[in-house]
């Protein structure tokens, strides 16, 4: 039974076409997913965790974890670890030097900050024809969520419906992260310094489209 060869995930279906469940439990066994007290000269299909090891990509079975292979640059995971590797962000606690709308001007801006006739938001490509949109974007909206609905709460998504991964919505997800703990008065106020951060001219090709 071969190991499963993660540098060929992300290639399409042809990549993983082949893939088999005894791939699977031979794979899961080599990055330390093992049944506990079970004897090692017992069947392997006894001492390996392979629910475990699904877990690991958010899938439930074969045929779901081999559409995320296709569709996905993963790396091999272990216990506890981590699936893919993504860029850390470092979170770094901004210094305001830029004009910010007052406080008090938060609902008008809230209404309105991501109409199509008001802003134009660019949209940013990623693998597998999903986009994302700029960070100010994702900030401000963090900031509106915070303000109606307090900390979020559920876990990080990864999929989306098509199996690659949910960018839109993992950077919705840590963006509101960011957020917690804000009050509603600190959340409006974040949301009006992240305006003011937004439309300085310097950053309108970072944000917005010039049509």
């Amino acid at each position: 039974m071969p190991e499963i060869d993660f540098g060929l995930s992300g290639h399409g279906s042809k990549a993983c076409g082949a893939l088999s469940l005894e791939d699977v439990r031979a794979t899961a066994l080599a990055c330390g997913f093992k049944r506990a007290n079970v004897d090692a000269k017992a069947p392997i299909a006894r001492r390996v965790d392979v629910d475990a090891f699904f877990k690991m990509f958010s899938v439930n079975g074969l045929s779901n974890f081999k559409r995320v292979f296709a569709n996905n640059k993963l790396a091999k995971p272990k216990p506890g670890g981590e699936v893919f590797i993504e860029e850390k962000r470092r979170v770094v606690e901004e210094v305001v030097t830029w004009e910010c709308p007052d406080v008090s001007e938060y609902d008008k801006l809230a209404k309105n900050w991501d109409k199509e006739h008001v802003h134009k938001w660019r949209m940013l490509p990623k693998p597998g024809g999903a986009v994302c949109r700029p960070d100010d974007w994702y900030a401000l909206y963090a900031a509106k969520e915070q303000v109606l609905k307090g900390d979020q709460t559920g876990e990080k998504p990864m999929w989306a419906d098509h199996g690659g991964i949910a960018y839109d919505d993992r950077e919705r997800w840590d963006f509101r992260e960011k957020m917690k703990g804000l009050s509603v008065d600190e959340a409006k106020k974040k949301f009006c310094e992240v305006y003011g951060r937004a439309m300085q001219k310097e950053r309108e090709g970072l944000n917005f489209r010039k049509y």
